[in-house]
Order: structure tokens, then sequence, then C-alpha cells
């Protein structure tokens, strides 16, 4: 009479590998949940926080203070409009606004500033059209504007879910930046919103999915565990092992995205052993079309970053990027490795060009004084810090060449100025001012770039002294 047991080899695999597989059912869940939720909430955070950089680097916090404060709009604040309109279009993003979170009352809690409209909502939603200073009456519910009056604290971006409203089926996943003027006065935040409804959604059917499989797979492999114990799994399984051992291996420390598929271990067992094979072999390749995925996903957002750091008018480097060099330069400063100079170009005449002739005469007038310095210091960053104002820092031939280089482009501009033959928008004047980056006297950049400023400043004065002569 054979034996028996109180724990049964067969009960006890059937009842081990149920349970492990429960647990990893819930585990992977737990973690697949967790994770891809993260990622998405990533994803969009980099997107949102792209946005709201490349829109701040628009706006003239300034002008729209005095905007806010006499309750009229300038040019400026008409050609931001324009701007945050035609963002909104081309942008995956459901609301772009400035605001101003006044207190957490019930009532007329935010003021309005600025928003952007899309096309369709000019043209069947005039009604969205925000008022500048206007007050939202009941629009924000008390958690929210808390949440704005949390995030006016802070001193970077700040990330929130807004409140659920009912009637509303969209949830709104929100990214704020304080805006402060050149004094150092908070105006409101700059917000970007975008609909995160999609999240939960794909989320759940995300996890469900994973939790349908990991219980087919689990079940497939009892089943084949207690049918075929060791003959017909342990070798295959081993061959598997080897497979992906090898594999492991192998691509260690390789970025080769193409060489990230398992090799077939060729295993033939007309069973779910070799259909898991066949799948660990996909998955690799599922892999690969992940990470492929990935690097696009990163190569969009280089390219936002590099449109966040360009000019939208002229296309060279902007404010931002201008910051961002000026950081390393001094770093080279502080390291004593800098050899540099500054060249400071303000343009003449825009304002009158933009009030006689139109701002796209101006805008105009703007590009191909621009095209004037960018032919001149070819081999040196130019940058666009202002509406009239460029900034050149000049290293290598540049610098050798640099008295030359800034008597050229005087000269340049002095011949355009006066060719009369030329439309008046074309006639193209700028005061230059050039200072170098001296160890024994500068100890970082705003020193040679406020010497370049006040030569630019002194040669603007004498070129406006001789035309009113």
């Amino acid at each position: 009479m054979p034996p028996t047991y109180k724990k049964p080899l067969g009960r006890s695999i059937a009842i081990g590998s149920l349970a492990f597989v429960a647990l990893l059912c819930l585990v992977l869940s737990i973690v697949n949940y967790s994770t891809y939720k993260a990622g998405l909430y990533r994803r969009y955070e980099s997107h949102i926080r792209d946005i709201l950089n490349f829109t701040r680097s628009q706006i003239d916090v300034d002008d729209l203070a005095k905007c806010l404060k006499g309750k009229y709009k300038s040019s400026k604040f008409d050609a931001l409009q324009k701007f945050m309109d035609s963002f909104k279009d081309s942008a995956d993003i459901h609301y772009l606004y400035v605001i101003c979170p006044l207190h957490d009352g019930p009532v007329d809690n935010v003021m309005d500033i600025i928003a952007a409209m899309s096309s369709y909502e000019k043209q069947y939603m005039p009604e969205m059209e925000v008022q500048l200073g206007g007050l939202t009456g009941e629009g924000y519910s008390v958690e929210t504007v808390r949440k704005y009056l949390n995030a006016a604290k802070s001193d970077g971006i700040s990330f929130f879910v807004e409140d659920w409203v009912k009637g509303v089926t969209y949830v709104d996943y929100t990214g704020t930046l304080p805006l402060y003027t050149s004094s150092g006065e908070y105006l409101g935040l700059l917000c970007a919103d975008i609909d995160i409804s999609e999240i939960k959604r794909t989320v759940m059917r995300y996890t469900l999915l994973n939790i349908a499989l990991i219980l087919l797979l689990g079940i497939v492999f009892i089943a084949l565990f207690i049918i075929w114990s060791n003959h017909n799994i342990a070798s295959p399984i081993k061959k598997l092992e080897n497979s992906v051992t090898e594999f492991a291996y192998k691509q260690k420390g390789k970025e080769d995205i193409d060489s990230i598929v398992i090799e077939d271990p060729e295993i033939h067992t007309d069973n779910e052993v070799e259909s898991l094979a066949n799948a660990v072999v996909k998955m690799s390749e599922d892999m690969r079309s992940y990470v492929e995925s990935i690097i696009a996903v990163e190569s969009k957002a280089r390219a936002l970053d590099e449109l966040a750091n360009k000019d939208a008018l002229t296309s060279v480097r902007n404010k931002n990027a201008y910051d961002r060099f000026v950081s390393e330069m001094n770093k080279k400063i502080e390291t004593q490795a800098a050899k540099f100079a500054l060249v400071m170009v303000d343009l003449n005449c825009l304002k009158r060009i933009n009030d006689n002739y139109g701002h796209e005469n101006g805008n105009e007038y703007i590009k191909k004084s621009c095209g004037v310095v960018c032919n001149v210091f070819e081999h040196s960053p130019v940058f666009r810090v202002g509406g009239d104002e460029f900034i050149v820092i000049l290293s290598g031939r540049d610098y050798e060449e640099r008295k030359s280089l800034v008597q050229k482009i005087t000269d340049l501009f002095k011949d355009s100025a006066g060719n009369e033959s030329l439309e008046p928008w074309l006639r193209l004047s700028a005061a230059i001012g050039l200072a170098e980056y001296e160890p024994e006297r500068d100890k970082c950049v705003d020193d040679v770039f406020r010497r370049a400023d006040k030569i630019m400043y002194e040669n603007k004065e004498a070129m406006k002294a001789v035309r009113e002569s």
C-alpha cells in the first residue's frame, strides 16, 4: 500500500504554485499600475514644463503688469494673446492662461489676466474670452484656489490635479509658474492645464490587461508543471534560462537597440513551454519597440527644449538660452578658463517704424538687422534678449578679430541707414557696444555686459544727437 502524506507533493505543488501566481499577480499589478501611472504623469509634467518655459520666454511681465494696472491692452499684450492663441491651436493643451489668485473665499477668489483661445473657441464660444482684470465669480472652488495660492508661494513650477467639478467629464492636471516683474513684484501665475481623464482609463485598462495576462500565464504554468513535471519542463526551462542568461551577459554594457532581442532557444515541445519561450522572444522584441518609443519621446522633448530656447521671430537663441549660456560662462570664469568679449547691439528707430509702417514691417526690420549681426559674427552665438536688443558672445576667431568685426558691422548699419533708395523699414540702424572680459576686474558675465551696455548707450546717444542736428 503506497504511503500517504499529509502534504502530497502534487497538492503542495498545486497550492504553492497557485499561491505564488496569486502573489505574483498582486505584486506585478501594483508595480505595473504604479510604474505606468508615474511614467504617464512624468511625461505630462515634462510636456507642461516645456509649455510653461516656452510661454514664459514670450512674456514681458513688466508690460503685462502695466496693462493690468491700467486696464488696457498694449501691443505686447496683443502679441502675447496672438502667440498664446496660436500655441493652443498647435499644442496638445486644454488651457493656457495667466491668473492672480486673490483669497480662498467662495466668490471672486481669482482675477483673470489673459487666456489663450483656440480658433474653435473664438468661432463657437466667444463668451469664453476672459476680461483683463475681471473677477471669476464662483468659477473656482475654494479647494482649487487654495492650490493656486500655495503654488504662488513656490519659486518654480508646481503641479496639481484640479478638484473635480460636478457636471464636468474631464479632469485637468495643472502646472503653474509664478510671474514677477523686473522689480521683484509678484504679478500672478502662468498656468497650463492638460486633460488627464484618459490617464485613469488608460492605466485601468493597462492594469486589468496585465492582471488577465498574468493570471492566464499562471494557470497555464500550473497545469503544465503538474502534468509534465521534470521531463517535459525542466529541460526546456533550462534551455530557456540559458538563452536568457546568455542574452543578459551579451547585452551587458551594450547600447545597440537592434540587439535587444533574445535569441530563439529553439524549444519544440509542442506545448505551453514552447509558447512561453516564444513569448519571451516576443517580449524582447516588444521591449525593443518600447525602448524605441522612449527614444522618440526623448527626441521630441529635446526638440521642445530647443524650441523653448529659440526666438520665434529671428530663429536665433532667446533670453532663456542667453541665461543658460551666461551660467556656463560664469563657471568658466570661476575656473579662470574664460576668454571672450561681449557685443551689445541695440536697434534704432524700431518704435518709429512700428508706429508709422506697422508691426509687420517692424518685424522685417528686426529680422534683416539680425541677419546682419549673424553674418558678421558667423562664428559666435547670437541672442535676442529684448524686442530690439541682441547680444553676441565672441570667442575663438571672432574674438581675435573683434575690433575689425565691430567696425565692419558699424559700417554696414551706417551705410544701410543712409541709403535713401531703400524703404524706411529696410534702412537698418543700430548702436554697438563692445566690452572684453578682463580677469582682474570682471567677476561674472554681467560685469562685462554692463560695460558693453554703457558703451552702446553712449554710441546711441551720439547717433541720436547727429540725427537731431
